[in-house]
C-alpha cells in the first residue's frame, strides 16, 4: 500500500502544483491586455496577437485547472442533504456517484483526444495573421481530463477506504 500512497501524493502534488503555476497565467493575460489597450489607444498601434494569445492562455488555464479544483474539493457539489450525513455515509455515496464522474471524464478524454489528433494531423494553425499553432493548445484538453481522471482515482480510493474502514487514508 505504501507505493500506492506515494503515487497518490505524487498525483496530488502535481495537480496542486500545476494549479498554482496556472494561477500565474492570470497576471500574464492582464499584462498582455493592458499592453494591447495602451498600444491601441495611446499609440494607435494595435497588435494582431494580444486578443488571441489571451484567449488561448485563458482557455488552457481554465481546462487544466480542473484537477486542481477537484483536489481542493472546489467543483460544484449537490450537498443540500449530504452535508448532514456522517463522513462514512458521504464516502459511500461519493463512491457510487464516481461512476458518473468517470463516465463523463472518460468520454471527454476520448473525444478531446480525437479533437487534438485531428488538429495535430493537419498541423492546425489560427487563421489570423499571427497564425499560432492550435494543436499544442488542443493537447491540453485531453491532458486536463487525464489529470482530472487520476485525481478522481485518488479520491475514489480514499472514499472507498473511508467507506469500508471508517478511517481516512493518510
Amino acid at each position: 500500500m505504501s507505493a500506492a500512497i506515494k503515487a497518490f501524493h505524487v498525483i496530488e502534488r502535481v495537480n496542486d502544483g500545476s494549479g498554482k503555476v496556472l494561477a500565474l497565467v492570470t497576471p500574464l493575460v492582464i499584462l498582455i491586455t493592458v499592453l494591447e489597450v495602451v498600444l491601441r489607444y495611446a499609440f494607435n498601434a494595435p497588435t494582431n496577437w494580444a486578443h488571441e494569445a489571451s484567449t488561448l492562455l485563458f482557455g488552457m488555464q481554465y481546462i487544466l485547472s480542473g484537477a486542481y479544483a477537484h483536489y481542493h474539493k472546489q467543483h460544484v457539489n449537490v450537498d443540500v442533504i449530504s452535508y448532514l450525513w456522517p463522513p462514512r455515509v458521504r464516502a459511500w455515496v461519493d463512491t457510487f456517484t464516481s461512476i458518473f464522474f468517470f463516465l463523463f471524464v472518460g468520454m471527454l478524454a476520448y473525444t478531446s483526444w480525437t479533437f487534438f489528433m485531428d488538429s495535430w494531423e493537419i498541423r492546425e494553425v489560427s487563421f489570423t495573421d499571427w497564425a499560432p499553432p492550435y494543436y499544442p493548445v488542443k493537447f491540453t484538453i485531453p491532458l486536463a481530463f487525464v489529470m482530472l481522471a487520476l485525481q478522481g482515482v485518488v479520491k475514489l480510493i480514499r472514499d472507498l477506504h473511508l467507506a469500508i474502514t471508517g478511517n481516512e487514508l493518510s
